[in-house]
């Protein structure tokens, strides 16, 4: 006979859940950004009723929408701007891979930077039973993965 998850192992999974498309869209260039699009609205509205049971399912939508835009406003502003804004300047080879980081904590460290910061803020949204918190979360994960970056490669990516 096999024991069921307790009702917090299941809250603690579909919070790890929540982050791992981001982990994949900023730790694998190209095809995680394409994971975070298809996954990220999946995963929230699968986890909705255990983690947000007030938000509707048309609300989950938007929030997952809000979520993406966070993770890739500051990338997609870089880009676009021919960096003139160089506010996502570390994570627009993860849009267009020419270059990468040189070895793979380089690679793996800003990632896990951003998704700690997902992670932090699904667990906020968990206690606030919103997802706000978790969006804002998705917002500051570029940030995290900016900082990450810069502290540990310093600009420097081999193409």
């Amino acid at each position: 006979m096999s024991a069921s998850p307790t009702a917090p192992t299941r809250t603690a999974g579909s919070i790890v859940l929540l982050a791992v498309p981001v982990f994949l869209a900023f730790s694998i260039p190209l095809l995680g950004v394409v994971a975070s699009l298809l996954l990220l609205p999946l995963i929230a509205h699968r986890v909705r009723l255990r983690l947000w049971p007030r938000s509707p399912a048309r609300s989950t939508v938007a929030w997952s929408a809000l979520a993406l835009i966070g993770l890739w406003l500051p990338a997609l502003l870089s880009l676009l701007s021919q960096g003139a804004i160089p506010l996502g300047g570390p994570t627009v080879w993860l849009l267009i891979p020419l270059c990468a980081p040189g070895q793979l904590s380089t690679l793996i460290v800003p990632a896990l930077a951003a998704t700690v910061s997902v992670l932090a803020g699904a667990g906020i949204s968990t206690l606030a039973r919103h997802p706000w918190p978790w969006v804002v979360g998705a917002w500051i994960a570029p940030m995290a993965y900016i900082a990450a970056s810069r502290w540990l490669v310093d600009g420097i990516f081999y193409c």
